[in-house]
């Protein structure tokens, strides 16, 4: 027999399988569908519970309209749903869901209970389907609205599983999820604990600023100005980043078109070329921006887990969104006066001063300030006190030690040996030698914290919650010095001395989301205590594009070979590269050259 010629049709349980892989990624995947649902059902209140991360337990509440015992087993059928009636339809949808596949896909990979009651009768329905088994319908009491509980995610797909990141890193990701619904939809409480705690309270609000001011604090509403303009059937309306403000390192661009969260390419040029033409150049910075337009104008369904649209007059989108961003940030920065200081206590006058006068990345390669030499710059501290044993590989650089030619390009130190040119990259060079300095500094316990004249008022952004409760001890290895204030704030009293900045609260952030963004393999380390040194370390690095005095350049230079790992940052990037003679003399047609 062919059975190359056989076609046979697949199990349902296979289909369904399949299909999940398309709308349940991660936990924050299934979190996201199943709030929708509830927005869609008409909720003025969403409750969030997830335990390890979400694969061990999602529950999400809701006290919307709730379903009676025939939709509630329906909606655990494929391409079950409420919210379309025939093919027209599709060219005007106004809600979050819309196929009828969330429900099933995720009964499909996890052991799901959904619980609900409408106002047709006084008992509650239970629809039970362990990893995408018969359901199961029985009576049960419930208020009016649904809860639906999701355990065991991925746990009859092994090789979905193997794919999920540390819980607290699944965590982060939930809590994105749950912060973009809760931007599009401030007039609705939201609150989401994670283990137990308290990751997102935020009761319901007359308006984005209140809902921007509840989840990320006043300092991060303070820094943005509004945009709101009209035109052609188009609005842009909500807030960007002031282009006086410092720039992210990986700026966040929220979009909502329609009040659907999503993302798109050209949307976030057009952002970029508003900042360049309002005259901030290359600016980049956070941004909450909402597109609302008529309902025919965008297609929803081009993306399995929606998470893209595609407009009818992409044109008309970027320019409007160009203009709008463009005449924000005009108006915003001119009638914007910097913060007044008259009301400021002589407390806090003294910790803006500290941190003022606090050295920066320019001003010492190590932690504190050191002396400057006749000429301004900053001389540079002794060799690192590392033992002789750890000294780098010989071939790395010569005994005699290479001589600083100068910088290129305010990136990269040339040097020479007397025969080959090197090129270090000052920023992994330096990230290199910092490293292993704080790797030794928390063997011997002896890393060195400032204590901050006045504490910190610190709100962490949702998603870095889970990381920050996860590493706290580490943390306080470090440097930081953490205690809850209350609600889902922190004082912060003390942090690393060598962390430059003036805002201890964005460093201790920026930190945390360099630990969440960046994927396993992008890691030369594996343990998450070395993964937080190398962070700290990455963040008070010398940055490249920042001139460098020759003191510092020789000291660069001097003190790699004193490293364990010496040619690579601990991202695992290159730190130093050999051009050998031969090969220059090559370049230059030398080879075989002789006088006439």
């Amino acid at each position: 027999m062919d059975l190359s010629r056989r076609v046979l049709r697949l199990p349902d349980d296979l289909i369904n399988k399949i299909a999940a892989g398309e709308v349940v990624e991660r936990p924050a995947s299934v979190v996201k569908e199943l709030v929708e649902n509830a927005l869609d059902a008409g909720a003025r209140t969403v409750s969030i519970e997830i335990d390890g991360g979400g694969r061990t337990l999602i529950r999400v509440r809701d006290d919307g309209h709730g379903m009676d015992r025939e939709d509630a087993r329906a909606a655990l059928t494929r391409h079950a749903t409420s919210k379309l009636r025939d093919l027209s339809d599709l060219q005007s949808i106004g809600t979050h869901g819309f196929r009828g596949e969330a429900l099933p896909s995720i009964a499909s990979v996890s052991h799901l209970w959904l619980r609900t009651r409408d106002d047709s009768g006084p008992a509650g329905t239970e629809v039970e389907v362990r990893h995408g088994s018969s359901a199961q319908v029985r009576d049960t009491g419930h208020p009016r609205g649904a809860t639906v509980e999701v355990r065991d995610l991925f746990g009859e797909v092994p090789a979905r599983r193997k794919f999920l990141r540390a819980d607290a890193t699944e965590a982060g990701h939930v809590a994105e999820a749950v912060t973009l619904l809760a931007l599009a939809w401030p007039h609705v409480g939201f609150t989401l604990a994670s283990g137990g705690r308290q990751v997102i309270q935020a009761p319901p609000t007359d308006g984005l600023r209140s809902r921007l001011f509840q989840l990320f604090g006043g300092a991060f509403v303070d820094d943005l100005v509004e945009v709101d303009e009209e035109g052609e059937g188009i609005r842009v309306h909500g807030f960007v980043a002031r282009p006086d403000r410092p720039r992210s390192a990986r700026p966040n661009l929220r979009l909502f078109v329609n009040g659907r969260p999503v993302r798109d390419r050209a949307v976030a040029k057009a952002v970029a070329e508003a900042y360049r033409a309002a005259g901030a150049g290359d600016h980049r910075g956070d941004a909450c921006l909402f597109l609302e337009l008529p309902l025919h104008l965008v297609d929803v369904n081009v993306h399995p887990a929606k998470a893209e649209v595609r407009f009818a007059q992409p044109r008309a989108i970027w320019t409007m969104v160009e203009r709008a961003v463009r005449h924000g940030l005009s108006r915003g920065t001119r009638l914007r006066a910097p913060r007044a200081e008259v009301a400021r206590t002589r407390v806090e006058g003294a910790a803006d001063g500290f941190l003022r006068d606090a050295p920066t990345v320019g001003d010492a390669y190590g932690a504190g300030r050191v002396a400057e030499d006749s000429a301004g710059a900053p001389s540079w501290p002794p060799t690192l006190d590392l033992p002789a044993s750890r000294i780098g590989p010989a071939n790395l650089l010569e005994d005699a030690g290479p001589t600083v030619l100068g910088q290129h390009r305010n990136t990269y130190v040339v040097a020479s040996d007397g025969e080959d040119l090197l090129l270090f990259d000052q920023h992994t060079t330096h990230e290199r030698i910092r490293f292993e300095a704080i790797q030794e500094q928390m063997t011997r316990r002896r890393v060195e914290s400032q204590l901050l004249l006045a504490p910190v008022v610190l709100k962490v952004a949702p998603r870095l919650r889970p990381l920050l409760d996860r590493h706290q001890d580490t943390l306080r290895e470090l440097g930081f010095e953490l205690e809850e204030f209350g609600g889902d704030t922190l004082h912060l009293r003390a942090l690393p001395a060598m962390l430059p900045g003036r805002d201890p609260g964005a460093a201790i952030g920026a930190i945390l989301q360099d630990l969440l963004d960046r994927d396993e393999s992008d890691w030369a380390v594996g343990e998450p205590r070395d993964r937080l040194a190398a962070t700290l370390a990455c963040h008070s690095s010398v940055r490249a594009g920042q001139p460098l005095s020759a003191a510092t350049m020789a000291a660069l230079v001097r003190d790699l070979p004193c490293t364990a790992h010496p040619t690579l940052c601990p991202h695992g990037r290159p730190t130093v590269v050999r051009l050998d003679q031969e090969e220059v003399t090559r370049w230059f047609g030398r080879t075989g050259w002789r006088r006439r």
